[in-house]
This record gives structure tokens, sequence and C-alpha cells, in this order.
């Protein structure tokens, strides 16, 4: 096996959870299981609205996880048939973000915390290099998970949202992060590359000083 000095991430999305916690942390409690429950339709101009409102940004969850190492394992888990999930196919795809297909068991449960904890424990058995996993929920069910990582003596950073995150989960991590802080972070990142290159725009325009033309 080839050994690599770069730290090796593997990141995994239970993008429900995140998606719902984002919405239900804007709009209230529960807000996204009443406002997109089966007979109601979301192309209603109020559920739209909220919607896009609460619209998680996956380059700012990937940028962060980058900051640990390369990204060796990027997966998404969810029904990617529903529409609000299905919006965001296309920027995951383009980031290099692995879809993992989960129909529902019940009314409110798709199995992603177990299809998702089986795949890392073998990611980690069978990547001896995986340096880092990175969870991107908030639920409790993925306190096992970050306790066996760590056990297996990967480095574990939770990413979940305020309100939604369980305190059993921040507390089984090595590093938790809020989406909040990342979304603050990564606009001050685009703020200080754009005042960048404002400046170097402006340095090119003056240049260095023509000659005047004999006379």
């Amino acid at each position: 096996m080839a050994v690599t000095a770069e730290p090796r991430v593997a990141l995994y999305f239970d993008f429900d959870n995140i998606v719902i916690s984002r919405y239900d942390q804007l709009h209230g409690d529960s807000a996204y299981r009443k406002d997109t429950s089966r007979g109601k339709t979301i192309t209603a101009t109020p559920t739209v609205t909220k919607l896009n409102e609460a619209t998680v940004d996956i380059d700012a969850v990937l940028d962060f996880a980058a900051t640990f190492g390369t990204i060796a394992i990027a997966r998404a888990y969810a029904d990617w048939s529903t529409p609000v999930n299905a919006s965001y196919r296309g920027q995951l795809i383009n980031r290099a973000v692995d879809l993992v297909q989960l129909f529902p068991l019940s009314a409110t449960k798709n199995g992603a915390d177990i299809r998702l904890s089986v795949d890392a424990v073998e990611d980690m058995f069978r990547i001896d290099d995986l340096s880092h996993i990175v969870i991107v929920a908030g639920d409790s069910d993925y306190v096992a998970l970050a306790q066996k990582a760590k056990r297996l003596g990967r480095y574990v950073v939770g990413i979940g949202v305020a309100g939604g995150t369980s305190r059993a989960l921040t507390a089984a991590c090595d590093e938790y992060a809020d989406y909040d802080a990342l979304l603050a972070t990564d606009a001050a990142v685009r703020d200080d590359e754009a005042t960048a290159g404002a400046g170097s725009s402006a340095g090119g325009r003056g240049g260095a000083p023509v000659a005047a033309a004999p006379e």
C-alpha cells in the first residue's frame, strides 16, 4: 500500500437530516414535515420561498472538510427521487459526491443511519490510511459510529445545525463544527478574495506611467 503524507478524509452526509434540521432551525420545530408532508404540493409559493431560504450550502461543508486533508470518499445518503433532495443532485455530482439512494422504510425513516454507519466502518477497515471521518448529521444514532471510529484511531469531525444536533453526538466527536459558523467563514473567505481581486485589478489598471512623446 502506498504511504501518503497528506491526511485522507472520508465524508458522510445524512442528507435528509441536515436539510430538515436547517429548515426547522429557520422556520420552527417540525416545520419541514408539516410543509412537505404527503398531499401537500411544494410548488406553493410560501413553501418554495422557505425552502430557498433554508438551502444547504454544499460548498461550505465540502470546503471545510477539505481543510483536514484530501477528500478520498464523499457520500450523501437520501431518497434522491424527492423534489427537495433532487434539487441538490447536480451540485453534489459536480463536487464528486457519490449519491446513495435510500427508499423510505416508513413515513419518517429511511434507514440512512444504519446504511451510512455500516459503509463508514467498512471503509475504515478496507482503507487503512483514512485519517479523518467527517459526519454531516445531528442524530444521536451516529454516536456509536463516532465512538467506533475513534477506537479505530480516526479523528472524528461532526458537522450539524444548531438546535438540531444531539449533545451526545457533539461529545462523541473529536471536533464539532456548527453549520452557521461554516457559512460565516465561507462568506469571509469570499470577501477577502473579492477584495484581493479588486486590489490586483486596480494595480493592473494603474500600471507604469507612459512616457510622453518627444516634441
